[in-house]
C-alpha cells in the first residue's frame, strides 16, 4: 500500500477515538495508557517521519503536524508524545546509516524517547562517548527502547553531541509531578557513565543545523532541514491541536449555558461572542504561521537548499507566537467559561492546565525568540 499523507489522516481520524477514551486514565496513571501507544505504533504514526531506508514512511513534516495536531484534540498527552517521539524518529535521519539500522532494522517498531537538551556530558573515549548526567523532560519514556539525549561538553558547557543511548542503560527518576500534560510521563532520566558508539552520536551543531553528511544518503531531503527549527514548529503543533479542543468545547458548552441571575443564553451575551471570536481568530492565525513555515520547510525539501541562520530564526519566532496565541486563545476561553469549568472533570480547566505547561517548553521561549528575530532583522549584531 502507499502510504501518503491522506493515508496517514484516515488513520489518524481511526485512531482518534481510542485516544479520547484513554486521556484522563493517561493522566492519572502520568503515562500514555498502553492502549493508546500500541493504536499509535500499529498505525504508523511514529513512522511518518522515520527514514525509509529503516522502514519508515519519509513523509513531509506536513503530514506529522497534521497528526500531532488532530490527535492532540484527542488526547493532548498522546499528541504530545507523538510529537516528541517523532521528531526524534526523524533526527535519526541525519545520524550514520550504522546508528539507523541498529535503531530501526529488521522492520523493529523501536521507539526513541529522551531529550535535546544538552543537560548532561559527553566524554569522547575509544571507539565512541563516555555519558554521564541526569535530563529533565523525557516525555514517552516509559514506553521507548531508545533514548536520544543531548550533551555538553563537561569543560566548556557548550553543545558537543546527541546520543542515542538504549534504555536499558539509562535510570527512570519518577519526577514528572505538574500542572498539566501529566499523561506524557516526562520523567528525568539518569545516565551513569553509559557507553554510547560513535554510530550513535552526531555533532549537535551539525544536526540543529542541518549539516549533517548523512542527511544525503535518503531518497528525499527530509533529513537536510534544520533540527533546532523543526523541534520548534513541533510544539506549536501540538499547542495548536489543544487550542482547537478548546474552542470546540467552549462553544459546546455556550450553546447549553444560561445566567444564573436572568436565566438569560449565554450564547446570546455580546461580550461571550466577542470572546470567542477573537479566540477563533488568534487559533487561525496561529494555524497560518504553522502552515507558512511548513511550507518553508518544503521549499527547502524541493530544492535542497540549506536552511540559514534567518530561516532558523524566523521559523522559531512564527513556532514561539503560534503557541503564545494559541495559549492566550485559551486563558480567554477558559476565564469565560464560567464557574464550573474549574471542576476536575471539566475539559476546559484540563486544557488550560495542559497548554500552559505546553508553551513552557524551552524551544518556544518567546522572549528568546521575540529578541532573536528582532535583532536579526534590525541588523544588530553580537
Amino acid at each position: 500500500m502507499n502510504i501518503d499523507h491522506d493515508e496517514i489522516m484516515r488513520r489518524v481520524a481511526a485512531i482518534a477515538p481510542v485516544l479520547a477514551q484513554n486521556a484522563r486514565a493517561s493522566d492519572t496513571a502520568r503515562r500514555v495508557a498502553p492502549e493508546s501507544i500500541a493504536a499509535m505504533v500499529s498505525a504508523g504514526m511514529f513512522r511518518i517521519s522515520q527514514p525509509a531506508r529503516v522502514g519508515g514512511y519519509e513523509l513531509s513534516l506536513r503530514t506529522l503536524a497534521g497528526a500531532v495536531t488532530e490527535l492532540s484534540q484527542s488526547c493532548p498527552s498522546s499528541g504530545w508524545v507523538l510529537m516528541v517521539m517523532g521528531a526524534h524518529h526523524w533526527c535519526m535521519g541525519s545520524f550514520p546509516a550504522a546508528g539507523q539500522d541498529e535503531v530501526f532494522g529488521a522492520g523493529r517498531e523501536d521507539l526513541i524517547a529522551g531529550t535535546l537538551s544538552w543537560q548532561g556530558s559527553a566524554v569522547a573515549v575509544d571507539g565512541g562517548y563516555r555519558v554521564e548526567g541526569r535530563w529533565q523532560f523525557g516525555s514517552g519514556v516509559d514506553h521507548c527502547q531508545w533514548v536520544m539525549l543531548g550533551c555538553a561538553d563537561p569543560a566548556t558547557h557548550a553543545p558537543r553531541v546527541h546520543v542515542v543511548a538504549r534504555r536499558d542503560e539509562i535510570e527512570i527518576d519518577d519526577t514528572w509531578h505538574v500542572m498539566g500534560l501529566a499523561g506524557t510521563g516526562s520523567k528525568d532520566v539518569v545516565a551513569r557513565g553509559v557507553f554510547v558508539p560513535e554510530h550513535r552520536a552526531i555533532d549537535t551543531r551539525m544536526l540543529f543545523r542541518g549539516e549533517s553528511l548523512h542527511a544525503a544518503n535518503h531518497a528525499t531531503n527530509l533529513y537536510k532541514l534544520s533540527a533546532e527549527a523543526m523541534l520548534s514548529l513541533s510544539v506549536a503543533t501540538a499547542c495548536l491541536g489543544s487550542a482547537k479542543f478548546a474552542l470546540t468545547e467552549f462553544i459546546k458548552r455556550t450553546r447549553e449555558r444560561r445566567s444564573i441571575l436572568t436565566g438569560a443564553p449565554k450564547a446570546e451575551h455580546g461580550p461571550t461572542q466577542v470572546r470567542m471570536a477573537e479566540a477563533a481568530a488568534e487559533i487561525h492565525s496561529a494555524g497560518l504561521l504553522i502552515d507558512d513555515a511548513l511550507a518553508e520547510f518544503e521549499r527547502l525539501m524541493v530544492t535542497g537548499a540549506r536552511p540559514d541562520l534567518e530561516h532558523r530564526t524566523r521559523v522559531k519566532w512564527q513556532a514561539a507566537y503560534s503557541a503564545e496565541l494559541c495559549r492566550r486563545a485559551v486563558d480567554r476561553l477558559f476565564a469565560g467559561s464560567g464557574a464550573h469549568a474549574v471542576y476536575a472533570a471539566s475539559p476546559l480547566q484540563a486544557v488550560f492546565r495542559n497548554i500552559n505547561v505546553a508553551a513552557q517548553h524551552a524551544s518556544i521561549d518567546f522572549d528568546t525568540a521575540a529578541e532573536q528575530y528582532a535583532r536579526l532583522r534590525l541588523g544588530v549584531k553580537g
